[in-house]
């Protein structure tokens, strides 16, 4: 009789974890971030266990370890963060990560499986350990501490076993939509915003300055003689030319500054707050920084810039980029190599 009614109880929960199932698998292939991916994954498997804690480690190739990932079920964030595991140092992370199977120990005293730090704020009696794979490559681990009242069953390992493919699956999908948006928004050989999403920044910085009165400065960078580069010296030649010009920007620019390369040979910074005296230094710097690169067979290079500001150059906001193009091609006309501002005095 007691083992009818223990095999009934298993057949029970067995269905409850079937059941629950979907709709973790479904919350975790619609989160819309990796940390969310993460949460719901632990907490899914946490919860339908009765686990103490369910968390991921992370493997860092360049560490040699695994990392605590945030956030996990059961375990506070800080510990996570606190989380640096070496490789070799745990027997169930790496026998998950290097095999890709499932590990578990019913051990209450080994030590070895987890660091110091996660000792403190586990009591580890019990402890599940799942590859967490990303295309078929393992990413990391994800342990479970301790169901509660008995082992993990073939059954607690199954469900768990289905959430972390589950979530690998949803990082593989993440990362993929995460490679689509970018190549949507930035130039494959540069690294820069390509023309799509520069026009969009420049919408937002434009309406920003209307409505806050603020500096916006627009600049226009030709490279020049690039398609004599490219006719004379190939193609190679002219890629380094263009990623020079991109890495002159960043370098003279920072990070406040909007990049974008704009067509062939056309670069676009958008720099707000900055006036146009400003400006005009910078891109003289910019100027100066890629007059200095000199090789064989190419020669020296050189740019033609135009440079101008709302509401100093007195150019409608949205003209600005139209003016800071004008003021580029004036300068290829008057000998290349130098940068025009369009001031209020030339502004008609």
């Amino acid at each position: 009789m007691g083992r009818s009614r223990q095999t009934r109880n298993g057949e029970e929960f067995a269905g409850s974890l079937i059941e629950l199932l979907p709709g973790a698998m479904q919350a975790i292939y619609n989160a819309p971030q990796v940390h969310r991916a993460t949460e719901h994954a632990c907490a899914a498997i946490g919860e339908a266990l009765g686990a103490q804690a369910a968390f991921v480690l992370w493997y860092s190739e360049s560490e040699r370890a695994f990392v605590g990932m945030p956030p996990g079920y059961g375990i506070e964030d800080a510990v996570l963060c606190r989380v640096h595991l070496p490789a070799g140092a745990c027997a169930a992370s790496d026998h998950a990560f290097i095999h890709h199977t499932p590990y578990v120990s019913d051990q209450t005293d080994e030590e070895e499986l987890l660091t110091s730090e996660l000792r403190q704020h586990l009591q580890l009696s019990r402890l599940l350990t799942l590859p967490v794979c990303d295309d078929r490559q393992a990413r990391g681990v994800l342990h479970v501490v301790n169901r509660r009242g008995k082992p993990f069953g073939r059954t607690d390992i199954s469900f768990a076993t289905s959430i972390a493919q589950a979530y690998g699956a949803a990082l593989a999908l993440l990362h993929y939509r995460h490679y689509i948006d970018r190549m949507a928004m930035i130039d494959s050989l540069t690294g820069l915003f390509n023309r799509y999403h520069l026009e969009t920044l420049l919408e937002e910085q434009v309406r920003r300055s209307l409505q806050e009165s603020q500096l916006l400065s627009v600049a226009v960078v030709f490279l020049d003689h690039l398609k004599h580069i490219n006719d004379t010296y190939g193609y190679r030649n002219g890629d380094r030319a263009l990623i020079t010009v991109a890495q002159a920007l960043q370098k003279t620019l920072g990070q406040k500054a909007i990049l974008s390369r704009y067509a062939g040979d056309q670069f676009v910074a958008l720099m707000p707050g900055v006036n146009l005296r400003e400006a005009q230094a910078r891109m003289q710097a910019v100027r100066d920084l890629i007059a200095q690169e000199c090789w064989e067979p190419v020669g020296c290079l050189s740019v033609s810039i135009g440079v101008v500001n709302y509401p100093e150059s007195a150019i409608p906001a949205d003209h600005l980029l139209s003016a800071a193009e004008d003021a580029a091609l004036a300068a290829k006309r008057h000998g290349r190599n130098q940068v025009v501002m369009v001031a209020p005095r030339c502004a008609a």
